[in-house]
């Protein structure tokens, strides 16, 4: 038989197709005992194996029949009925048992040289009769049984073909198995009978004809044909070659799969010489025209199109297009379905194809594609790879060129994949070599590399490059060295480096020269707001010259908007910070989402403006969507911002839940970019969302997590450090620590009693946990100075929200002190503020507070609308506070001291549970019971477990 893909391959070991061995079985037992002919079909496609599955199937097969195998060749398609004579000849002659007295090869060969061969313009009765001849030896040699495989049909000659058709009409009235081996695609006419019955089954038993088509093998089979390769490269051949054996057998020992190019022959991966020469065959007999299209597509190795095919080979495109079909008709291309384009039928033909390419006409190739595919508009990544096989040759004829390519193809694929991006841009840059000639243009492909890597999250490395090439960048009219000044300040920002991101900052806007846009002032000044706002300095009245200019980016212009009114905000000036706020939002709402998509900090700043002047619902709207356009754009510099906006919103809204999935998420971003300050942002409000959610485990978790968020922050004078100092102060006031509450808030806060640091916005917040931690501790006065204090600010601002803090605190003081009318009053003032600020969860802690005053004043309806209310805001937002809240009595200073978890402790032991008991249904160690129960016993002021019970039982006379 001539060689095949098979015998390309060194492994002698046969796998899988036992379905298919038993149905050809099947089918020689069934012609032995009918006695009369059957055809049996084995197609697939090429390389899958069906020279060898037939001669598997041959040993497998009655060792008393005889068979005969005849293989068409493409080079001998002249010679007629060459598959006959290929079978019947002395080398191929019937095997195992010939008897004397049957037809010989020799016998064969003499009777169809008597009959001449059936011409093209013969007559039918004349073909006929040929065929009838040919009928009857072959009958002659089939009377006691014969296997007759006729291989590789797709190269049959006409006459071959137009006997196997005579056949297949006129069956051989003999126990003859005719086997019949071709690939279908590459049949110049398709078998006279067309395919099986879909529904018939693989074991039924065969009638005068089956086909039996081989699949791909699949990767357990592959496994069991090569033990010796690993499985992780044995998955990479097998995805590469769809689980055909033959091209699997064939592949170089190092295949670059994993490669960006899987296909491409590189860096010495190569097919063997053996396996070339066998797929050479289909090719070495094509016309000038189409092997220089079929070489262009190795080239082009994508999905390509007749156009391009005829700029790489350099023919006309009406050539081009004929030689496309004219290969499709032969299967070396197929016509990918849908499209317009055509593509080699398996990699591995296209590797060969490549590989029998003269190399000098594939650098010409390559670059001619190249041209053409920038002509063409091509996709990013299709012009891409040219230049990365160019910029791979020694000589540099393409560099700039290439460098200009894959620049371009950068900066389109930036947002879709900023990683293949980052790595165009790398490989451009090393392309370049540092002359004096290229440094402009390394200026700009480093300055693009600093932009999209920052925006992917490695800012380390964008900082690393903006240090290098900004000083480099001249003073210019166009404003280019304001905008890398503008990119570096923000990635120095980012990493928690606001003094040096100010510096800069301002340096660059003082020496912008005369004539330069609004575009690099705005981002500049942006820059230094920013800056100060997060140092814990608002620079008040930052650039009114450039706001009031309408010109340059509209997202630029809001954006600095949004920062003065966040400042303002913090300075207490709300009527400009609204006015500032609303000329933001006017702009940002008239942008469609692509001129905004580049400026996640807009919304940012926007989101928590608006949620510091308690309009939550338009900051949802803005932090929403800048968080579909960053992870559309896979920016993970405005990622973790966006999300540590979306978890105040969700806190201060009361939904616990998704402020913790927010904090967490956002936590992860900052860990993956590098920034600590973010970071400390991320754990201080996943701590303060988990303290106020109060479940059993909850308070030492927040309490670990703000503590890790102080240790990151360190400056207490920053905004992070504040925030992780409050987060601290509020999970150590949950968990019973009023002490370490009041005195890491005082200092957060600047250490006076005006709590200057702070936000002027948040105050009236600030002192009602001051006044609650006051309570805790049993100092009554504190706590109403601190209740008064808190008044006070809420009426500078205005914030309804706020004002709810102010009244709850006051409410708490008379309630401790006894004064339940008065306390009703401001209980229920604050619980309607806090519905109007859109904050639930102080809402349903409001309503718990002023149902424990209803009913102290046996206010029994009031009392359990506000109960039944507050448990239903309680179970929206997550918590468990408000039901333990609601079970503690109203009561002296000792019972204010107790945490709710301790007061539901100390109930549980006044039932007389044991600590195992209490530790069982509360889920904790008996350990952890008894802590609380000493901690318990020094504020009730009590030495025993039968003085708390006592204890208890005079203030707990309730039955809740």
């Amino acid at each position: 038989m001539t060689p095949g893909l098979e015998s390309a391959s060194s492994s002698p070991r046969f796998v899988g197709r036992r379905p298919q061995l038993a149905r050809l079985g099947r089918a020689q037992a069934t012609v032995l005992s009918r006695g009369w002919q059957m055809v049996c079909e084995v197609v697939g496609e090429p390389g899958i194996g069906k020279t060898r599955f037939v001669h598997e199937a041959l040993a497998r097969c009655d060792s008393t029949v005889p068979w005969a195998v005849g293989t068409c060749s493409p080079d001998e398609r002249g010679v007629p009925f060459h598959v006959f004579r290929h079978a019947f000849t002395k080398a191929q002659a019937l095997r195992r048992g010939v008897r004397d007295g049957r037809p010989t090869g020799e016998s064969w060969a003499e009777s169809v040289a008597a009959v001449p061969a059936a011409p093209a313009r013969a007559s039918d009765a004349r073909r006929f009769r040929t065929y009838q001849l040919a009928r009857r030896l072959i009958g002659l040699a089939a009377r006691d049984g014969l296997v007759l495989v006729l291989d590789d049909l797709h190269w049959a000659d006409a006459s071959s073909t137009g006997l196997i058709a005579h056949l297949l009409r006129y069956p051989v009235p003999a126990p003859l198995l005719l086997v019949l081996v071709y690939r279908p695609r590459q049949m110049a006419a398709p078998m006279p009978f067309g395919l099986p019955d879909p529904d018939k089954h693989a074991d039924a038993e065969p009638t005068s004809h089956d086909r039996i088509e081989l699949r791909p093998l699949s990767l357990a089979e592959v496994a069991l044909l090569h033990p010796h390769i690993d499985q992780v490269e044995l998955r990479a051949r097998y995805d590469l070659t769809g689980g055909n054996p033959g091209y699997l057998a064939v592949l170089p020992s190092d295949p670059t799969s994993n490669s960006a190019d899987p296909i491409r022959e590189a860096q010495g991966g190569r097919l063997s010489d053996a396996a070339v020469a066998v797929l050479r065959r289909e090719w070495t007999d094509l016309p000038p025209v189409e092997l220089a299209c079929l070489r262009a597509g190795a080239i082009v190795d994508a999905p390509f199109t007749a156009d391009l095919l005829a700029e790489v080979a350099q023919v006309p495109t009406s050539l081009a297009v004929e030689a496309a079909w004219r290969m499709a008709r032969i299967d070396l291309i197929r016509r990918v379905p849908g499209t317009g384009r055509f593509a080699f039928r398996h990699p591995v033909l296209r590797m060969a194809v490549a590989q029998d390419t003269d190399p000098e006409w594939q650098v010409e190739a390559c670059a001619r594609a190249l041209d053409a595919l920038v002509d063409l508009g091509a996709p990013p990544a299709d012009r891409a790879r040219y230049a990365e096989r160019l910029l791979a040759l020694p000589n540099g004829r393409w560099v700039d060129r290439c460098v200009d390519v894959l620049c371009r193809a950068a900066q389109e694929i930036r947002r879709e994949t900023p990683d293949l991006a980052i790595r165009w841009l790398r490989l451009a840059l090393r392309a370049l070599r540092p002359t004096a000639g290229s440094t402009q243009h390394r200026q700009d492909v480093s300055l693009a590399l600093a932009q999209i890597t920052g925006e992917a999250g490695d800012l380390a490395e964008s900082r690393a490059l903006l240090q290098e090439i900004v000083p480099l960048f001249p003073a210019d009219p166009e404003g280019r060295r304001a905008e890398a000044v503008a990119l570096w300040a923000r990635v120095e920002r980012l990493l928690g480096n606001y003094a040096e991101a100010a510096a800069i900052s301002r340096r660059e806007l003082a020496a912008l020269p005369v004539g330069a846009g609004p575009t690099p002032g705005y981002r500049l000044a942006t820059e230094i707001g920013v800056a100060g706002i997060l140092a814990g300095r608002p620079v008040a009245g930052l650039s009114d010259g450039l706001t009031g200019d309408p010109g340059g980016s509209g997202a630029d212009r809001a954006g600095l908007l949004a920062v003065r009114s966040l400042a303002a905000a913090h300075d207490g000036a709300l009527d400009d910070a609204r006015g500032l706020l609303d000329a933001g939002v006017r702009i940002v709402d008239s942008l469609p989402d692509r001129d905004v998509q580049d400026h996640p900090d807009c919304l940012t700043a926007l989101g928590l403006s608006e949620l510091y002047l308690e309009r939550q619902a338009d900051a949802v709207r803005h932090l929403d969507r800048g968080l579909t356009l960053v992870r559309a754009s896979h920016r993970d510099d405005g990622l973790c911002e966006l999300l540590l906006g979306r978890t105040q919103v969700a806190y201060y809204a009361g939904q616990l839940t998704t402020a913790i999935e927010f904090a967490t998420e956002a936590g992860i971003v900052a860990r993956r970019i590098g920034s600590r300050h973010l970071l400390s942002f991320a754990l201080a409000f996943e701590a303060e969302a988990t303290a106020w959610r109060g479940g059993l485990r909850d308070d030492d978790r927040a309490v670990a997590l703000a503590r890790s968020a102080v240790g990151i922050a360190t400056d207490l004078a920053t905004w992070s450090g504040r925030t992780a100092a409050t987060a601290l102060a509020t999970a150590a006031l949950l968990s019973g620590d009023p002490t370490t509450c009041a005195e890491l808030v005082r200092s957060a806060g600047g250490g006076d009693s005006r709590l200057s640091r702070f936000q002027t916005t948040l105050r009236p917040m600030w002192y009602e946990l001051l006044c609650a931690a006051a309570l805790a501790a049993g100092e009554v006065a504190d706590a109403e100075r601190q209740a008064r204090l808190a008044m006070a600010e809420a009426d500078r601002v205005g914030l309804p929200g706020q004002r709810g803090f102010a009244e709850s605190a006051y409410g708490e003081v008379l309630l401790a002190r006894g004064e339940v009318p008065a306390a009703l009053l401001h209980l229920e003032t604050a619980a309607d503020l806090f519905r109007a600020g859109g904050m639930v969860l102080r809402r349903s802690l409001a309503l718990a507070s002023l149902a424990r005053a209803a009913e102290a004043a046996d206010q029994a309806v009031p009392a359990a609308r506000a109960r039944r209310r507050a448990l239903e805001l309680a179970g929206w937002c997550g918590t468990e506070r408000v039901s333990l809240r609601l079970a503690r009595p109203v009561g002296p200073r000792e019972v204010a001291a107790l945490t709710d978890r301790e007061w539901h402790i100390a109930r549980l032991a006044a039932t007389g549970a044991t600590s195992r008991l209490i530790g069982r249904q509360l889920n904790i160690s008996p350990r952890t019971v008894e802590a609380h129960l000493t901690r318990i016993y020094r504020k009730a002021g009590v030495a025993s477990r039968s003085g708390l019970v006592a204890w208890v039982a005079r203030l707990d006379d309730t039955d809740r």
